[in-house]
């Protein structure tokens, strides 16, 4: 029925997409083939996208008599702008990956036998950074996306007090006076 349908997407889907914007780590999708619907709404939600020259983003509900739905609308909108997401939402045609690249709706396009290796590698390189300052940085980005400049510039130096007392600006920077790669701990 509708209202179980109404109840599903804000219990479920909703939980998911917040679960994926407050996550201090950030999420890599990997996208191989069309990402459609609810799961363009995933892929979109991820942090950085990788995917492969076949692989898209669809959003064809208003092929089947539907508007968006599973954060579409929020999502689609902040990553290109309102004219754009109109488009795409309205036309609901597939978005191929080279142009999902030049709107960026994807940060990397890599072949099909190298999607999951790359995803995997690029967690890793943003593993190695200081744990404590990427989720700092997601936390900052997430929070700018809906207030304003005097707000943001708040947010992140209230955010500063915690890298300030980490471990990890001390092995940070002593990494960096002593030309070594820094060993971080996310404390």
């Amino acid at each position: 029925s509708p209202e179980d349908s109404r109840e599903y997407i804000t219990s479920v889907y909703q939980t998911l997409l917040n679960n994926f914007q407050t996550l201090k780590k950030p999420i890599i999708g990997a996208i191989n083939g069309t990402a459609a619907g609810v799961g363009a709404s995933i892929a979109l939600a991820c942090d950085l996208r990788v995917m492969t020259p076949s692989s898209g983003i669809l959003y064809a509900f208003v092929n089947i008599g539907l508007g968006p739905d599973g954060g579409a609308s929020w999502l689609l909108t902040r990553q290109v702008g309102y004219s754009k997401a109109f488009e795409i939402a309205a036309e609901g045609k597939k978005v191929k990956a080279e142009e999902c690249l030049s709107l960026g709706l994807t940060n990397k396009i890599v072949a099909e036998d190298q999607l999951l290796e790359s995803a995997i590698e690029w967690a890793k390189a943003l593993a190695a950074k200081a744990p404590i300052a990427v989720g700092i940085t997601k936390e900052d980005l997430v929070h700018a996306m809906d207030n304003n400049l005097s707000e943001s510039i708040a947010y992140e130096a209230e955010k500063q007090i915690t890298a300030f007392e980490s471990y990890d600006l001390v092995e940070g920077v002593a990494a960096f006076v002593e030309k070594r790669k820094a060993n971080f701990i996310g404390q």
